[in-house]
C-alpha cells in the first residue's frame, strides 16, 4: 500500500499562516528547493487541500520553462510538478485543470481507495482542516516538515485542527544552511 506523506513548511511554533490565513513569504534557498524537487519526483502524487492547490498550479503551471531568467532548479520543479498526478479535495472548487482530479465528498474513502493503488507514495500539502480530517481517519503516514526558526505567535497551526492525539515517531532530522530544519516523522496512531 502506498503511504500519504505530509510536506509543509512550518514556524517554529507550528503556523504555516499568518493570523489574516495568508500563507508566510519564504523564498526557499537551493538546497531546499533541491529536497522539494527530490522528494516530489520520487512521489506519483500530490493530494492538496483548494487553496495551496490554487497557489502551486498558479504559479508553477505558468512558469515559462524557456526563460533564461528563471533558476534551473525552479523549471526542474515546475516539469516534475507538471508530470505528477494532482488531486485536490475542496468543498467548494467547480473545476480543475485538465488532468488533475477533484475529490468533494466521500474523502476519506476516496483518498483511502488512492492509497490502495500500485506505485510510489502520495505526498500531502494542505491547510489543517484537510489535514485533520486525513488523520482522524488514520490516512497519514509520514510528516516531512521544514520548520523556520520564526515564531509569530498566533495565525493557522498546522495541527489547529486536529481531534485526536497522535504520537510521531523521528526518522531524520537535517539542518539546512539557512538554519530551517527538516523533520521527516512517521505517524504511530493508536489501535482504535
Amino acid at each position: 500500500m502506498r503511504k500519504i506523506a505530509v510536506y509543509m513548511f512550518t514556524t517554529l511554533d507550528g503556523f504555516i499562516a499568518g493570523p489574516d490565513g495568508a500563507f508566510l513569504d519564504y523564498e526557499p534557498p537551493e538546497e531546499e528547493m533541491r529536497f522539494a524537487n527530490e522528494l516530489f519526483a520520487s512521489a506519483d502524487g500530490v493530494v492538496f487541500g483548494r487553496v495551496v492547490y490554487e497557489g502551486f498550479v498558479s504559479y508553477w503551471d505558468a512558469l515559462d520553462l524557456t526563460d533564461t531568467s528563471n533558476s534551473a532548479i525552479d523549471i526542474e520543479f515546475a516539469r516534475i510538478f507538471r508530470g505528477m498526478t494532482r488531486v485536490v479535495v475542496s468543498r467548494t472548487l467547480e473545476q480543475v485543470e485538465d488532468n488533475d482530479i477533484l475529490i468533494k465528498d466521500d474523502i476519506a474513502e476516496r483518498i483511502a481507495n488512492l492509497k490502495q493503488l500500485p506505485g510510489r507514495d502520495l505526498l500531502l500539502v494542505c491547510g489543517p482542516e484537510l489535514l485533520a480530517t486525513l488523520v482522524g481517519f488514520g490516512l497519514v503516514d509520514e510528516f516531512r516538515l521544514l520548520v523556520r526558526p520564526l515564531v509569530i505567535g498566533r495565525g493557522m497551526a498546522l495541527f489547529g485542527d486536529l481531534r485526536r492525539q497522535l504520537q510521531l515517531e523521528l526518522l531524520a532530522t537535517r539542518v539546512v544552511a539557512s538554519g530551517n530544519v527538516l523533520h521527516h516523522y512517521r505517524a504511530v496512531y493508536d489501535p482504535a
